[in-house]
């Protein structure tokens, strides 16, 4: 069994993950516009961390397009949207049914 983790803890855990959402929305929103209706809803924000952005992809052929051939053009979109955080790495994954 864990041990209870203390009140100050778990709210900064709390607070963290409110901040790291509100982080991702924007990236949200700024690929809506980059990726548009047909693209954009196989394509997730999993995470952003240290101007490292990962985005979870869900066919191979969407991956490799979007890894392959438009990794630099989406990452500087992406910059010009949200000034305030930038991002200096995009990193795609291609998703798969483990997580169903």
């Amino acid at each position: 069994m864990a041990e209870p983790q203390r009140a100050g803890d778990f709210l900064r855990d709390i607070l963290k993950q409110a901040a790291h959402g509100k982080s991702r929305k924007v990236y949200d929103e700024a690929l809506d516009q980059i990726l548009g209706e047909r693209l954009r809803p196989h394509c997730q924000v999993m995470g952003c961390r240290g101007g490292k952005l990962v985005l979870e992809v869900d066919s191979a052929p969407l991956f490799a397009e979007l890894s392959g051939f438009r990794r630099e053009e989406i990452r500087l979109r992406i910059n010009q949207l949200v000034p305030e955080q930038p991002i200096a790495q995009l990193t795609f994954r291609l998703g798969g049914t483990g997580h169903v």
